[in-house]
């Protein structure tokens, strides 16, 4: 007869495998619900800003469109999509390149958070030469064609 030796069943886990499970699993869960939450932020802001940004594009367009100086002094009035009626006014100044100015537009626009009226400020760069002085589009180009020479020339 035969004698059978007796084998030691390993069925389980032993206990350095069971922790770092668990700890894979930690770190696992961790980054998901970190960029689940980066996600659901990301579209909550994307939807609150959404209507603004439409808003202000449509004023900006009323307001960049004006070709004479006139029109864009008067400022105006336009009736947005989401915070109703919104006034405008400009103010701009012209820079040391000829044709370009640097506008200030200035929007008086509902906030549907606090309830009331909000002034916001937008700086831009526009080339504009139909609001250039001809005169002083001569002189900016010489200047800047004599700041060129010199500098070509190695005198700065």
């Amino acid at each position: 007869m035969r004698v059978r030796a007796k084998r030691k069943s390993n069925r389980g886990l032993t206990i350095i495998e069971v922790m770092l499970s668990l700890a894979l699993f930690g770190v696992a869960v961790t980054t998901f619900t970190a960029a689940y939450l980066n996600i659901i932020n990301a579209i909550a802001a994307i939807h609150v800003d959404q209507a603004y940004e439409q808003d202000m594009s449509m004023i900006r367009l009323d307001a960049f469109s004006s070709v004479s100086v006139e029109d864009l002094e008067e400022g105006g009035e336009v009736f947005t999509g989401s915070h109703g009626e919104a006034s405008w006014r400009v103010e701009y100044e012209p820079t040391l390149v000829a044709d370009l100015f640097r506008v200030s537009l200035l929007v008086e626009i509902f906030d549907k958070e606090k309830d009331e009226m909000k002034e916001v400020e937008e700086v831009h760069y526009l080339t504009r030469p139909t609001w250039s002085d001809p005169v002083e589009r001569a002189e900016l180009r010489a200047e800047t064609r004599d700041r060129l020479l010199a500098k070509q020339s190695g005198l700065e």
